[in-house]
């Protein structure tokens, strides 16, 4: 999977599957998590656990976005993330 995919993949998961202020489906707000997709994509490509990724979902969610993180969502679609980046990498 090029490089580029990659980061597609982290894009489409975060918007469909994170997504913590509830933007799915909107067509305007389609590119509302680019920004973090490359740090997450450098997470998964040092070999970061789970758990790190989580936490910076989670630090992103809390933090930036001032909302209430879901920790177990969080550390769902981390586990999802590593598995989706192993098919090709």
């Amino acid at each position: 999977m090029s490089a580029l995919a990659k980061l597609r993949m982290v894009q489409v998961v975060l918007l469909w599957a994170w997504d913590p202020i509830g933007v799915r489906g909107i067509p305007e707000a389609v590119d509302e998590y680019d920004s973090y997709a490359p740090a997450v994509l450098e997470l998964l490509e040092s070999g970061a656990s789970d758990q790190h990724i989580a936490d910076y979902l989670t630090g992103v969610t809390r933090d930036r976005m001032e909302l209430r993180p879901n920790l177990k969502a969080h550390e769902d679609i981390a586990a999802m993330l590593r598995e989706l980046y192993a098919i090709d990498a």
